[in-house]
């Protein structure tokens, strides 16, 4: 078994290095940028405080400078006038970005918004979204929603309060955010009135903020991403295959309700995604409008 495991080992070594050598020799055209190690390229130079370290990298090698980082060539703009020339004049040039492999890893990536190329599919998507969701009709359709979940807040504070008994200010704001998004797009409650099933969602939008934050060995060497070395991929999925558990239940209980009755509609957006799924021709599928659903309802942005 050991001999198996130094024979990979040395296989893939000498795939890096082939790499290196092979990047090298197209290299020419790349801004300035630090020397780095073979194989591990600019990692360790990066230290315990990467944006401290690149602003004074930029000072040596100016505002757009190349690092390689392991087996990935990446370019970095720190200037005002760099990054408006990369975000704004060539913005659909620079669309396509690198996706983590924590990211990759949820079912269905290719339905995502932030994380997919640029092309017909992510303009159909972005037009849905700021058409259907984020209008100033549909937030006052949904308003009720919003009265309720304020309403409810007051009323478990004020059971704290006349009980004597401490309020977790935290949860609390997570909990009644969550609650406002999802009656947006479900409307729904996700989270009970007593707040009681805040801490699972809080739990699983820790786990995969955590590990997309991690740097992981996958991201910098590819050729890696089979092994999962670091256990993130396994780590992160859980969470991931359970909110999607999530979604599976509210979507089969609203498909149940428009068989029973086709006119009935609640003026949301999964309404509305499931509409664009029964068009003829759609990109749209169940499968894809939940990772759509997961990135609209904003779970990666609530416990900040």
């Amino acid at each position: 078994m050991e001999a198996i495991h130094i024979f990979i080992f040395c296989i893939t070594l000498f795939l890096f290095l082939l790499r290196t050598l092979f990047k090298k020799s197209h290299t020419k055209n790349l801004p300035p940028g630090p020397t780095g190690f073979p194989i591990l390229g600019n990692l360790h130079q990066l230290g315990n405080h990467p944006h401290v370290t690149l602003h004074n990298m930029a000072k040596q090698f100016g505002p757009l400078m190349t690092l390689n980082l392991g087996s990935i060539t990446t370019i970095v703009a720190s200037s005002p006038d760099n990054t408006k020339e990369i975000l704004r004049t060539h913005d659909q040039t620079f669309s396509n970005r690198f996706v983590p492999d924590s990211v990759a890893s949820q079912p269905h990536p290719e339905g995502t918004l932030a994380w997919v190329p640029g092309d017909h599919r992510w303009r159909n998507r972005r037009r849905i979204c700021s058409t259907q969701m984020f209008t100033a009709q549909r937030l006052d359709l949904l308003q009720h929603f919003r009265h309720r979940n304020v309403h409810q807040l007051l009323a478990h504070i004020k059971k704290h309060s006349d009980a004597g008994t401490e309020v977790d200010i935290g949860s609390l704001g997570f909990a009644t955010t969550l609650n406002l998004i999802s009656n947006t797009i479900f409307s729904v409650d996700i989270v009970d009135p007593d707040f009681k099933t805040a801490q699972e969602f809080k739990e699983l939008v820790w786990r995969i903020m955590m590990d997309a934050g991690k740097p992981n060995l996958s991201d910098y060497f590819p050729m890696l991403k089979r092994f999962d070395l670091q256990g993130v991929r396994r780590h992160v999925q859980v969470s991931y295959v359970r909110l999607h558990e999530i979604f599976d239940d509210i979507i089969g209980k609203r498909l149940k309700e428009r068989e029973n009755d086709k006119t009935k509609r609640y003026g949301d957006f999964l309404d509305a995604l499931l509409d664009q799924c029964q068009e003829d021709g759609s990109d749209f599928s169940l499968d894809t409008i939940k990772p759509l659903i997961l990135v609209r309802d904003s779970f990666l942005d609530l416990y900040l």
